[in-house]
């Protein structure tokens, strides 16, 4: 850009880009190592380049601050990390699709409110509310990166520049839409990093309550759960145990993700216009948050999809079990009962059953027309574990066409996602290669 715009020679602005060019790979092979006293990156670039080109080298911060530098390399980050984060969040709501999709999808489970069972459904459905979280996720994620159109590239140090730059030519050369309209904002605004860690909070929140369910699902008390063998470890005294403990790492990742979405916000709230050194302490927040994040989604895909599901023998049996109670409350209001009036009597029929040491199973269709005359003539019986999820037709219930529609309203999501991924992944691809090979042209009207 400063070559088109006369700001120095032509040939020298050729000779600046390809020495670029040769430190970024040279950076990117590890053969670029920073000195400590030059206090910063930028610096140790511009050293670079002085001691290979001369006063060429020296030409290099023309029209710039390291204000605007600093913020348009926290932006070239950030779209960059969103980018990766989303590809991984979509392969782990991918993965939870596939099993939910499965013969193991079928498999009926009790869902549980309290800690505690509450209706049965079938596996799928509670799979697929993990990867609808996940969806939400990877939206979330694209919303900031997508938000990311302003390049603050020219900004300067808070008021711009008197010299003819092309801002705008800069901007699309970064993959920007435009420059950033207002240059105080430019180099102060960091909502697209707390935009990041929120999102990457509520993300550490979903993974935490999945890695939750998995915990107690693997554990012999609920036995439904099996983890591959490389996500558990056993105990340095018990041989027997197969502790879940990546999956409890995955819960723990919540805490910091939450407390560095915080700390970097009471930073910012404290801040006058416009650029001020304690921005500086707010990057090593966001880069743990990425690590983090990446480091646990990078765990998470595959062990959901070498997880293995269990179901009980009596989930498919014919003995019904208390978790029915709700379609006997449903049979009553058929028959006419007020709801309320019915909740009520099934309530107490489930203490008298308790205090007598009787189950549901010990019961006939005639026992069950004496406790609710309502239903002698209709030949009632409570459904079967195995029965009760196909009852609640109700649109997102339970039934398996509702959980089917659901899992293909998913997959279109996905799918939407990964084509917009790879759009994206090419295009800044494409952006590199021409950062790289284009030659600098310069203006006819350039100055000498």
């Amino acid at each position: 850009m400063l070559a088109r715009q006369g700001l120095l020679p032509l040939q020298q602005g050729r000779t600046l880009v390809r020495e670029l060019v040769r430190l970024r790979r040279e950076a990117a092979a590890g053969r670029f190592p920073l000195d400590p006293s030059l206090e910063d990156v930028h610096m140790n670039v511009e050293a670079a380049l002085t001691s290979r080109l001369g006063d060429v080298g020296a030409r290099l911060p023309t029209g710039r601050s390291r204000n605007d530098q600093v913020a348009t390399d926290l932006a070239l980050y950030l779209r960059d990390s969103l980018l990766r984060m989303e590809q991984l969040v979509v392969a782990a709501a991918g993965a939870l699709l596939a099993q939910a999709a499965g013969p193991q999808g079928r498999y009926v489970v009790p869902a549980m409110t309290h800690l505690q069972d509450a209706q049965r459904v079938y596996l799928a459905q509670v799979l697929q509310v993990h990867a609808r979280r996940l969806v939400r996720d990877a939206s979330r994620l694209r919303r900031v990166r997508e938000s990311m159109i302003y390049c603050p590239l020219g900004a300067g140090a808070i008021a711009g520049s008197s010299l003819p730059l092309d801002r705008n030519f800069t901007s699309r050369l970064l993959g920007f839409r435009e420059p950033h309209p207002n240059s105080m904002d430019a180099v102060s605004d960091r909502d697209s990093a707390s935009e990041t860690l929120g999102a990457l909070a509520l993300l550490g929140v979903h993974l935490s309550s999945l890695a939750e369910e998995w915990v107690l699902w693997s554990t012999p008390q609920f036995g439904r759960l099996r983890l591959d063998d490389a996500f558990v470890t056993t105990s340095s005294l018990m041989p027997h145990k197969r502790n879940p403990d990546m999956a409890e790492l995955l819960r723990g990742e919540s805490g910091p993700l939450i407390g560095l979405g915080a700390g970097h916000l009471v930073t910012l709230k404290g801040l006058p216009l416009a650029y001020n050194r304690d921005l500086q302490t707010l990057k090593p927040l966001l880069f743990e948050g990425v690590r983090r994040a990446e480091r646990a989604l990078r765990v998470l895909e595959p062990m959901i999809r070498t997880a293995r599901f269990h179901t009980s023998p009596a989930a498919h049996g014919g003995g019904a079990s208390p978790t029915a109670s709700v379609e006997l409350a449903d049979e009553l209001v058929r028959c006419g009962v007020p709801f309320r009036e019915a909740h009520r009597r099934v309530a107490k029929f489930l203490v008298e059953l308790e205090r007598g040491h009787r189950s549901w199973g010990d019961l006939t269709e005639e026992a069950w027309g004496q406790a609710f005359p309502e239903l002698r003539r209709r030949g009632w019986s409570p459904p079967a574990p195995h029965q009760e999820p196909e009852r609640r037709t109700t649109s997102g219930g339970s039934a398996w066409v509702e959980v089917s529609r659901d899992r293909m309203l998913l997959e279109r999501a996905l799918q939407r996602h990964l084509a917009v991924l790879a759009a994206e992944s090419a295009r800044l691809t494409e952006l590199e290669r021409r950062l790289e090979t284009s030659p600098v042209q310069g203006r006819v009207s350039a100055r000498k």
